[in-house]
């Protein structure tokens, strides 16, 4: 385990966190919670005493309290009498358990406050770390994986820290204050019993861990088992094609008469351990009550009383020491949870603002690729030795049999990824020496796959630029012609998209992506077009935004729609990390085999949709 992650567990698996602010309130209850004990127990002894004398008017014959603490119960006025003594009784006991109950629910409900609190900061930094590091994620590997931290893995860590908070925090006090508790009722009787229960739940706890490991041991083989019978079941063709079945009959009984016997192996195991449990823990009861018994009936130390408040003492012991059972599995859990979180956390984002960098201005001659190489967590060549110029004020559409190829190229220009080898240059300065801010101003990239952010629409368009007025982020929504949908909105501009997200469809984000993009009036702008289909009248709003947006600017398209491509002054077909072709649409599609099959595959009206994408 990291010591970064050990660090911030101690903040959540640690006994000292319950001497902090956030856990003192919740340690009074919980030492309050167990002083009640002893009262419980008190009142269970009177009762008895009330069975056994018919009154509680005189002191317990086997003097098991304290002189002083006894001789008060004679005076007072509401145990002179049996029936008001047993009234009494039961009704502190009632209150005792009420109040020792409540006191739990405040110690559980504080337990899941606090954990919950630091595990959310363990999201937090999966989040900021997210942000960080996962624009240049081109497969997406990283982004599930953030995921799947953010989710089950924070998931898993809280519901480990808070079994074991609440356990220790509840159970610990318990135990002390029972054992103490003995001591007093008869500190030799009580010793007695105390080693044996202990000794027990010593050796249960190391007899469950030695039949948990047999049995996942015993559980992996017969999954192995059934993994290889399952097998037999695919050689139907074989079998059948070569006469086999009497031989293949005899492995596949053999393999059956195998895993039959591991199955009933697996099944000995948990009998044996279910069986091991309950005798161990029989004798945890047991032990304790033959010796209170036989202290009752040959010796001198207890009475009745006293032998019925070792026992009730004991029996709240052992459930204490029960609940703490779990202990180590549930710090095994959040120790295992919170290092898979902090091995993500320690990953170097691939991108940072280099120390020195200066501002970049817009794009005004040329954007260059320059021997460009790209690895991604599956491809060591998606981008090898790529060379690429173009032009300011260009329209290109950039093309690849492969679309994760175009995705990085798109990738470069803001720096979501950074190449292994070669640079990119605007205007003949290297973008890795400019401010991240800078670049990422005057170089805007609009996925097709864009969600929208939960927020209004307003500040959708904004993206948080406090500079921007209303009347900006209108009119770049009417130039990208998302202001005939925004009005249909409940709120017009100030609807909150996380409640009403589902009342876009892909064509409206899209716009409003790119009204985003606009907002910002960037020198070089990068359009993935939507991989699914659009109406007619999406397609016609989207031809006339296009072109508004490309005058007098620099507009790379990674085209899904044979019109935009059309368009386009140049194309540009990647195939195997490099450029392949490039030339005009109409040059290309005459000349050049890879285009043609490149605009086959996408636009042949036999194309299914896997082939598209």
């Amino acid at each position: 385990m990291s010591e970064a992650a050990s660090n911030s567990l101690h903040k959540i698996i640690a006994d000292r966190q319950f001497f902090t602010r956030p856990y003192v309130p919740a340690l009074i209850a919980a030492i309050v919670s167990a002083l009640l004990l002893p009262v419980v127990v008190i009142c269970l002894a009177g009762v008895t005493q009330l069975l056994i004398t018919g009154t509680s008017g005189a002191a317990p014959t086997d003097h098991w309290l304290p002189a002083t603490l006894a001789n008060a119960g004679t005076r007072i006025s509401l145990l002179q009498s049996p029936s008001s003594a047993l009234t009494t009784l039961f009704g502190c006991l009632v209150v005792l358990m009420a109040l020792r109950t409540l006191l739990r629910i405040f110690v559980r409900r504080t337990a899941a406050r606090v954990t919950f609190t630091h595990v959310n900061r363990f999201r937090e930094h999966i989040q900021r770390h997210a942000l960080r590091g996962n624009p240049g994620d081109l497969e997406g590997i990283q982004a599930r994986s953030a995921a799947d931290l953010f989710r089950n893995t924070a998931t898993k860590l809280q519901e480990a820290a808070f079994n074991w908070s609440f356990r220790r925090l509840t159970s610990i006090p318990d135990l002390l204050t029972l054992a103490i508790f003995l001591t007093v009722i008869q500190w030799r009787v009580g010793l007695e019993c105390l080693i044996p229960v202990i000794v027990c739940w010593i050796v249960s706890r190391i007899e469950t861990e030695r039949h948990e490991a047999s049995k996942d041991l015993l559980e992996e083989q017969v999954d192995r088992g059934l993994d290889r019978l399952t097998a037999h079941l695919e050689k139907s063709r074989l079998v059948s094609g070569y006469g086999m079945e009497n031989t293949e009959h005899t492995h596949f009984s053999a393999g059956l008469q195998n895993y039959q016997s591991r199955f009933d192996g697996l099944r000995r195991q948990e009998a044996l351990g279910r069986w091991t449990s309950m005798l161990i823990y029989a004798a945890m009861f047991l032990l304790p009550a033959f010796i209170v018994a036989r202290h009752i009936v040959f010796g001198e130390l207890i009475g009745i009383v006293s032998g019925v408040g070792i026992a009730v003492t004991l029996g709240w012991f052992v459930v204490s020491l029960h609940r703490i059972q779990d202990d180590s599995r549930n710090s095994g859990s959040a120790m295992v949870a919170a290092d898979s979180i902090h091995q993500y956390l320690l990953r170097v984002p691939s991108v940072s603002q280099v120390v020195g960098a200066r501002f970049l201005d817009p794009m005004a001659r040329l954007l260059q690729f320059d021997q460009i190489r790209v690895e991604s967590e599956t491809n060591p060549e998606l981008l090898s030795g790529l060379d690429l110029k173009i032009n300011a004020g260009e329209r290109v559409a950039v093309v690849a049999l492969n679309p994760q190829e175009t995705q990085a190229l798109a990738s470069l220009i803001p720096r979501f990824v950074d190449p292994s080898a070669g640079q990119v240059l605007i205007d003949g300065q290297d973008i890795r020496r400019a401010t991240l801010e800078s670049l990422r101003s005057e170089a805007v990239v609009v996925w097709g796959d864009e969600p929208v952010f939960s927020t209004t629409v307003l500040e959708n368009v904004t993206a948080g630029q406090s500079e921007m007025s209303r009347q900006d982020a209108r009119e770049a929504g009417k130039v990208a012609h998302a202001e005939s949908f925004i009005r249909d909105l409940p709120r017009g501009y100030e609807t909150d998209l996380g409640e009403h997200d589902s009342l876009l469809q892909t064509g409206q984000r899209f716009r409003l992506s790119l009204a985003r993009a606009i907002a910002r009036d960037p020198a070089l702008l990068v359009i993935q077009e939507p991989d699914e289909a659009l109406d007619s009248e999406t397609k016609a709003m989207l031809d006339d935004t296009y072109e508004r947006i490309c005058a007098n600017r620099t507009v790379i398209f990674l085209p899904t729609r044979l019109s935009t491509v059309k368009k386009c002054d140049r194309v540009i077909v990647l195939n195997d990390g490099r450029v392949a072709a490039d030339g005009p649409y109409q040059q290309l599609v005459r000349s050049n085999e890879l285009y043609r099959h490149w605009e086959y595959v996408k636009f042949n009206v036999f194309r299914t949709s896997a082939d598209a994408n």
